[in-house]
């Protein structure tokens, strides 16, 4: 199971044959295949600290 971060609203079909209704900024725990589907597909993020990219640091151009 993972926990995923909603991107966007969206129906989905999680188990195959019932609709869910997915809303931006929810956080469901989903099966493994289900959340790597949406997570391709652009429509969630995985919340586990180690998929997260870290931040890119910018350098002012003043220093």
């Amino acid at each position: 199971m993972k926990t995923v971060r909603i991107l966007s609203d969206f129906d989905s079909y999680p188990n195959g044959k019932d609709r869910r209704s997915f809303l931006r900024g929810e956080e469901p725990e989903l099966s493994n295949e289900h959340a790597d589907l949406l997570i391709g597909k652009g429509l969630a993020e995985d919340t586990a600290p180690a998929a997260r990219k870290p931040a890119s640091k910018q350098k002012d151009a003043d220093a």
